[in-house]
């Protein structure tokens, strides 16, 4: 059986499409609005929100059942932070989400569709700044104490190669 949680595999698919959803976003507004592709080229922008929305879902799931199995060596306090930042940028994304599915629904009106468009916009750099939070206060947690210790991914293993020149230099420096 797999030991290793689940949490940190799933939160880097809606963090990394939160990287890139408000330039697509900018440009796919643009681009519909100057006809250059057309109104149902957002379904792809609606489908890419949709997957960032069910992905932070899942994350937020998965945190929460990892939660108690980190929650002795990183403390209360840091795990309800990374939570609340979380949640934040999961709500965020589902009001992108909704601004989004209105702008699809508009669509065939250029006005009204480049005000929801530009909405949904705005509500993505809000989501990615808070995505950025979640994601460097879950790396604090990870990297202050909370990493499980594997050999070969940054741990020194008795016996590596690492561990005989660390002694070996510490040889050297008595010498």
């Amino acid at each position: 059986m797999n030991t290793l949680p689940l949490h940190p595999a799933v939160v880097h698919v809606p963090l990394g499409l939160a990287l890139v959803m408000p330039l697509l976003l900018g440009v796919m507004v643009w681009a519909i609005a100057t006809d250059r592709l057309p109104g149902r080229a957002w379904l792809l922008a609606l489908v890419l929100q949709g997957l960032i929305l069910a992905a932070a879902a899942v994350a937020l799931r998965t945190g929460e059942q990892d939660e108690e199995r980190f929650e002795a060596r990183t403390g209360e306090a840091g795990i309800a932070a990374h939570e609340r930042a979380a949640r934040a940028f999961t709500g965020t994304a589902a009001g992108t989400f909704a601004a989004a599915v209105v702008a699809l629904a508009l669509r065939h009106r250029r006005r009204p569709f480049v005000l929801a468009g530009a909405t949904s916009v705005v509500l993505s750099v809000g989501m990615l700044a808070l995505g950025i939070q979640a994601g460097h206060r879950g790396g604090a947690l990870v990297h202050g104490g909370a990493a499980l210790a594997v050999p070969g991914e940054g741990v020194a293993d008795p016996g590596t190669a690492e561990t005989a020149e660390k002694e070996s230099s510490e040889q050297d420096d008595d010498d």
